[in-house]
């Protein structure tokens, strides 16, 4: 019986083992005993389908296995194909979480201290981040035909900071206002008002700001605060630069400093100060300023305020207690457009006269060259240079004429216009003073209390007392 068993036909086998993660499969084939079948490619084949193998397959290897034979020997016949993990979404900043306050020097070598560019100004849909979003990655595929599930990338984390938005397609971070830039508690935000909490000096620099600025200190020399609204100051400015698209109001001094507002100006008072503001202007008193005021001056204290020394332009009436000084120091009022006209046309006409004795010089010169011209049938090629540019400049000449004579017709129709503009004292107006009212000028030399300045009918000035 034994020898039976012995001698029992077994054909070859073929044994397929899979790792566990399903990426690979390997093949062992056992030769025949007894005269039993040996490897065929059909046996090889449904030794396959029994295992289910059907990704992968590495058709060289498998080749060799059934043309050689090739018993007893463990080979890699399937491959999966592993799957392409997502990549993870990231944002990119365009801006340095740090402020930069390096300083820089010029061509020279010099260094400037008071450019710090501490306020770093953005405007709204500026893009501040660019955002990548992740990516889902590819499914691999197993020895059995199986797909092999990939990692999803993963969000990139930011945080939306105040004025600013995360735009519809998720791909940028922008202003939502327009503003001062900082990184502030882990996110981009835009501050609308720039708030100095000390002085403007060396260790902040100059400020250039789209939005309102609040200084909490002063403003020392040399500094120059500018914004697109308005500028407010605790403290006082003393030898600065102010620029506003809207107010100024300083709440101490403006000390030998030059201001410059679009909307209204305020100061407890002005010294020494040039002041340029399209609307209301208010202290307690100016002493030698020099003043343009598209609106109202006003005097904000009732007894000892008032204007001394210095210029001053009033496109509006002027009530104020006191003009001038006892020492009789130069105070120059200027009220209405009118007067600034006159004083437009004077330049206009000195220009006229300057432009037509220059005309005259060029027509002589013009008149001389063209009669040589015609003696010698030529010129030389410098002379004729000479030639050619004056009459050009004629050319241009009496067109700045006509332009200036046309301005004066109209300042004259506004001229024609009276304005109705009075100042009025209700304490002194000493001697030093001169007051200009549309084109009529006064220049006072005696001592007035209780006066209103103005006008009558026929344009002669008016002095009555203030009732």
């Amino acid at each position: 019986m034994a020898d039976l068993i012995q001698r029992e036909r077994k054909d070859c086998s073929v044994n397929i083992t899979v790792t566990s993660d399903k990426t690979e499969a390997y093949v062992m084939v056992m030769p025949p005993e007894n005269g039993g079948n040996e490897l065929t490619e059909q046996i090889f084949q449904s030794a396959l389908q029994r295992y289910g193998i059907v990704y992968g397959l590495k058709d060289d290897i498998i080749r060799k296995i059934i043309d050689e034979v090739r018993y007893n020997q463990k080979f890699c016949i399937a491959v999966a194909t592993p799957p392409e993990n997502g990549q993870d979404g990231k944002i990119d900043y365009r801006f340095s979480k740090e402020r930069d306050t390096a300083l820089e020097e010029d061509e020279f070598g010099f260094v400037d201290y008071k450019n710090l560019k501490l306020v770093r100004t953005v405007y709204k849909d500026d893009v501040i981040a660019d955002i990548t979003p992740p990516t889902e990655g590819t499914p691999g595929t197993d020895v059995y035909g199986k797909d092999i599930r990939q990692m999803p990338g993963k969000k990139a984390s930011f945080t939306v900071g105040k004025n600013t938005r995360l735009t519809e397609d998720g791909l940028s971070i922008v202003a939502d206002a327009d503003g001062n830039l900082v990184f502030k508690n882990g996110a981009f935000q835009i501050e609308t008002t720039v708030t100095i909490n000390g002085d403007v000096d060396s260790s902040v620099g100059n400020i250039d700001f789209i939005g309102d600025v609040v200084i909490k200190g002063n403003i020392f020399e040399g500094f120059k605060v500018s914004s697109n609204t308005n500028i407010t100051v605790s403290g006082e400015a003393n030898g600065a630069t102010l620029e506003a698209g809207g107010n100024i109001d300083i709440k101490r001094g403006c000390i030998n400093s030059r201001v410059t507002a679009h909307g209204s100006f305020k100061a407890m008072f002005c010294e020494h100060a040039n002041i340029n503001c399209d609307g209301d202007v208010s202290a307690q008193n100016f002493v030698l300023c020099d003043i343009y005021c598209g609106g109202n001056l006003n005097v904000t204290s009732s007894s000892a305020g008032g204007i001394i020394g210095g210029r001053i332009i009033v496109l509006n009436s002027l009530n104020v207690p006191e003009i001038g000084s006892k020492n009789y120091i130069p105070t120059d009022i200027t009220l209405g457009d009118n007067a600034l006209l006159s004083e437009e046309k004077t330049g206009l006409l000195a220009k006229i006269a300057q432009h037509e004795k220059s005309l005259a010089d060029l027509t002589k010169i013009v008149d001389f060259l063209n009669e040589k011209k015609k003696q010698l049938h030529h010129l030389p090629e410098d002379k004729e240079a000479i030639l050619g540019n004056a009459a050009r400049q004629k050319v241009l000449l009496n067109v700045e004429i006509k332009t200036a004579q046309k301005r004066i017709q109209e300042i004259d129709l506004s001229l024609a216009c009276r304005q109705n503009l009075t100042v009025s004292c209700k304490g002194h107006i000493y001697p030093g003073t001169r007051i200009t009212i549309n084109d009529t000028n006064f220049k006072v030399e005696n001592e007035y209390v209780h006066t209103v300045i103005g006008l009558d009918e026929d344009g002669m000035v008016l002095i009555s007392p203030l009732t």
